[in-house]
């Protein structure tokens, strides 16, 4: 088996890295923007789609 490259030295700071129930609860969430941004990666790919069969 491998050893990962490990440093057991490094300091891990755990407050980088920990989300609190109250930031999830608290966000608001921007649902236009979320749409728009679903709709916009569909239409790009059903548009890459297209442009790919237009190759073969």
């Amino acid at each position: 088996m491998e050893t990962p490259n490990h440093n057991p030295d490094t300091i891990f700071d755990e407050e980088l890295y920990t989300i609190e129930w109250s930031d999830i609860e608290n966000a608001e969430i921007d649902y236009d923007n979320y749409l728009n941004d679903i709709e916009n990666f569909f239409r790009e790919d059903f548009e890459n789609d297209l442009l790919e069969e237009g190759m073969y």
